[in-house]
């Protein structure tokens, strides 16, 4: 039977280099499962600093002018995980975007339904509470299984209406990829232990901010300027978490600190949202102090 491994967690647990870790123990593939680090030369923002001569596939797959996908990222990957089984080969997943995670470990359906990008360009225009209802009136059963981050999140209620709006002109949904049935599928997940109680997020929201000024004093600016003399600063890529933070104080729209802050507390609210997906999923879990007590 196929198997895959996935490494998943919060950002900045070090799942990366955990998973670099665990392919040195056997033939093995690493698979890139986050969705800020598909955009060709959009580097240091996002953490793309894994050793330069390890390959991770799923990374750097689209430019950052262009729209991502679920479907694109799957896409992309499953090539390179057929090939890995076929080799004897266990692909590893890591990353911190389950939904990509979900796809490769249970399916999504709605995956394969196709941009519909004339209908976006006219709901992009409208305002949350004008989508949230648009939504409810084309599928109620979805809009009210929403959760509060999602349906207060205009592009994922944009890609609601597009699902709604191709399933109600009689379109099914196809389940593409290996079925989990004939696929095992283990994933671990990687955690701080103290992480939901306040002195144990103040901690963590320390760890983040570290990690924020190393990328900053890596270039994150530089790197940002760069891409503004190429690309559009409303692209979806470019309102990303620290993005849109730098590009507000290349603006003189905040000040440095106030970019730094802003920056932090959009990646410790995303690391939130991702605990929160993760709990609802059969991970086995992991705290990264413990572990790194122990092996010392």
């Amino acid at each position: 039977m196929n198997k895959l491994l996935c490494v998943v967690g919060p950002t900045g647990t070090g799942k990366t280099a955990k998973a670099i870790e665990l392919s040195k123990d056997q033939p093995s593939i690493l698979v890139s499962a986050d969705s800020r680090q598909v955009y060709r030369g959009m580097d240091i923002v996002t953490g793309k600093d894994h050793p330069k001569d390890i390959i991770i596939y799923g990374i750097d797959i689209i430019g950052p002018d262009e729209q991502c996908s679920v479907s694109l990222w799957y896409d992309s990957v499953m090539p390179h995980i057929y090939q890995a089984w076929d080799e004897g080969k266990l692909p590893i997943v890591v990353g911190g975007t389950g939904l990509y995670v979900k796809a490769l470990t249970d399916g999504i359906g709605t995956m394969q339904v196709p941009i519909h990008q004339s209908l976006r360009d006219q709901l992009d225009v409208l305002s949350i509470p004008e989508l949230q209802n648009k939504l409810n009136d084309l599928d109620q059963t979805k809009f009210n299984s929403m959760n509060h981050s999602d349906v207060n999140n205009p592009r994922r209620l944009i890609r609601a209406i597009e699902v709604a709006t191709y399933q109600n002109k009689g379109r099914t949904f196809v389940m593409t990829g290996p079925s989990p049935l004939t696929m095992q599928s283990k994933i671990i997940g990687l955690k701080y232990s103290d992480h939901l109680n306040p002195s144990g997020q103040a901690g963590y929201q320390s760890k983040i901010r570290q990690r924020v000024l190393q990328r900053i004093e890596a270039g994150a600016v530089q790197e940002t300027k760069s891409l503004l003399c190429k690309y559009d600063k409303n692209i979806q890529s470019m309102t990303s978490i620290g993005y849109k933070s730098i590009v507000n104080f290349l603006e003189n729209h905040l000040t440095e600190e106030e970019m730094i802050e802003e920056w932090v507390s959009g990646e410790f609210a995303y690391a939130k949202r991702q605990l929160t997906w993760f709990r609802k999923q059969p991970v086995i879990w992991y705290d990264v102090d413990s572990y790194a007590n122990n092996k010392s």
